[in-house]
């Protein structure tokens, strides 16, 4: 009798330890889908060009902070071209991923690590002009005036 409560207690307390669950390795890159109904945030656009339902850009693990980003970029832009930040339209957003750290802006003279990079594609339009943004995961954006395309088939580059 003795012998099946110990079993019985040892099993209970086996039951109640927390698993060993290793940490994510940061060298390495998980590249997901969205989940089933998630959407890749775009943009609808009125036949004048003005951005439709700018806020309702889904705050999805994809893209938490895109919305920050189209409006820092749009800031950008507006100061670089002295107008207005309304006179700017939004084209598209999009998470996407870069073929190296360069972010899809590499600078001649410059080594970057050869590592696929998850970052954001932000296009804009002003005076008739197309604008490139690029942005990692953090929250700097820049302007991109020699960009290279995101890898092709993978998550967020639709």
């Amino acid at each position: 009798m003795q012998t099946r409560l110990a079993i019985l207690t040892i099993l209970i307390l086996a039951s109640c330890t927390p698993r060993f669950i290793p940490k994510p390795d940061p060298t390495q890159i998980a590249l997901t889908s969205p989940l089933p109904g998630e959407t890749q945030p775009t943009f609808a656009t009125t036949q004048q060009g003005d951005i439709l339902n700018m806020t309702a850009i889904p705050s999805t693990p994809a893209a938490p902070n895109l919305h920050g980003l189209i409006q820092k970029a749009k800031e950008d832009l507006a100061q670089r071209l002295s107008i207005s930040v309304d006179q700017i339209n939004g084209i598209d957003a999009k998470a996407v991923i870069w073929s190296n750290s360069s972010l899809g802006c590499p600078q001649s003279g410059m080594v970057y690590a050869d590592v696929l990079t998850p970052g954001y594609l932000i296009l804009l339009n002003a005076n008739g002009q197309d604008y490139e943004y690029h942005a990692g995961k953090g929250s700097t954006i820049f302007l991109c005036e020699n960009p290279t395309p995101p890898v092709e088939g993978q998550p967020g580059n639709t």
